[in-house]
């Protein structure tokens, strides 16, 4: 095999220009961040899952115009710096406010695991820094990581992880998914079961696995690997291959074994198999006003993500990224707030949004928005090959009155 070699890392060049083209248009964003830690970056390889803080105060409008700026400096970039088509897969995923940041009602163990890059606002960068390093380990920590880990808890599935955007680099992307995306989360979020404390780093989780898992040789085998650029032609192919996804499969159920002693939120779990616990966790009780807040929270630079999708240049590779999105859209944003509001509010279960959001306006809703709402569903439903970028454009124009409707539905579930 012939390798691309490993380019100059410029993810600090990038971030910052990012950082500053973005505040230039909204100068409502004060910091960037990204998840795990910048050793995690490999160049080349590596997209960025980028988290921006904005002062507080920002209005459902706000967010929207925020997401139209941000979407267009996003195309931008793209098409001023092809070579950058993989750090820009996606847009920002998670935009919060200060308050939000620290507000402990509105705490998600995600947050502990963002390395920040830039501010206009340091002081209370560092005053919510601190504030989360003092946060006690709880239940719902150990519920995000113990659901993270049995997410990975499966063999490697070789059609979930396609190479895109990816330019000379794409030959080296098998090793990436399987180094880089499926063995460090659940690796990560066990080790931060079992020393009750969120780990923030692949790289650090990796080194950490050597010492406390000594039963395996694959977390020193996955660091070489990294450290050589993924420049190892002995493990592209069968069966080789297949047995490097063996070997971390492996590696993830020795994580599990040392897992059962420490886990305390599924009764018996030290006698149970990871299948079982799967199955006590979605027997667990759901917050719904929660659900509606955070889902709804997630979604504020969706329409931005659609819009540079819908108009990227053609050196950038949208289709499956649209579908994908799409599919996002419908489990996280459409599905999840809509009948957990219904079942808080009225008391009652449904499966599909569509059968309460005409009940729904007007009086909480808008016609307007619940139209939105319908149509978004609907379009989220039908994203077939060959259609994608229609389907994005068609969502771009009806994603501010669907974020509106789910602004409306959080606040009025925050208060229930």
């Amino acid at each position: 095999m012939i390798f691309e070699p490993a380019p100059r890392n410029d993810f600090a060049e990038f971030i910052e220009t990012y950082y500053e083209d973005c505040r230039r248009g909204m100068p409502q964003i004060e910091a960037i961040g990204g998840k795990w830690t910048f050793e995690d970056l490999i160049p080349g390889m590596s997209d960025f899952d980028y988290r921006f803080i904005c002062a507080n105060g920002m209005s459902a409008d706000d967010w929207c115009q925020m997401a139209s700026l941000v979407g267009q400096v996003h195309l931008e970039l793209s098409k001023a710096h092809p070579h950058w088509a993989r750090k820009l897969e996606h847009l920002p995923g998670a935009n919060l406010t200060w308050d939000e940041l620290t507000d402990p009602g509105g705490y998600c163990t995600d947050f502990s695991q963002w390395t920040f890059y830039h501010t206009a606002q340091p002081e209370r960068l560092k005053q919510a820094g601190q504030r989360l390093a003092r946060r006690p380990w709880s239940e719902a920590d150990e519920l995000y990581h113990l659901n993270k880990f049995l997410t990975y808890y499966t063999p490697y599935d070789r059609e979930l992880d396609p190479a895109i955007n990816l330019g000379p680099y794409e030959n080296k992307y098998p090793l990436h998914s399987r180094i880089m995306h499926y063995l460090p989360p659940p690796v990560q979020s066990g080790i931060s079961i079992l020393r009750r404390q969120t780990l923030a780093g692949k790289m650090a989780a990796l080194r950490l696995a050597c010492e406390m898992f000594p039963e395996t040789s694959v977390f020193e085998e996955a660091l070489d690997i990294i450290d050589r650029h993924y420049e190892a032609p002995e493990l592209y192919h069968d069966p080789a291959l297949a047995q490097l996804e063996q070997r971390l499969f492996e590696a993830i159920e020795i994580v599990g074994r040392h897992l059962a002693d420490a886990i305390t939120i599924v009764p018996g779990a030290a006698s149970t198999s990871p299948e079982q616990w799967k199955q006590a966790l979605k027997q667990m009780p759901v917050d719904l006003a929660r659900t509606v807040f955070v889902n709804a929270k997630w979604s504020r630079l969706t329409k931005g993500r659609l819009y540079f999708y819908a108009h990227a240049p053609s050196h950038f590779e949208t289709p499956w990224l649209i579908r994908n999105e799409c599919e996002l859209i419908r489990t996280i944003f459409f599905l999840p707030p809509l009948t957990a509001f219904w079942e808080l509010t009225q008391g009652e279960q449904v499966g599909d949004p569509a059968e309460i959001i005409p009940q729904l306006a007007p009086g909480t809703l808008t016609d307007e928005e619940a139209k939105c709402c319908l149509t978004v569903g609907a379009l989220t439903n039908n994203c077939q090959e060959g259609r994608e970028t229609e389907v994005a454009r068609q969502l771009v124009e009806v994603f501010d009155g669907f974020y509106h409707a789910l602004h409306k539905l959080s606040a009025i579930a925050v208060e229930w």
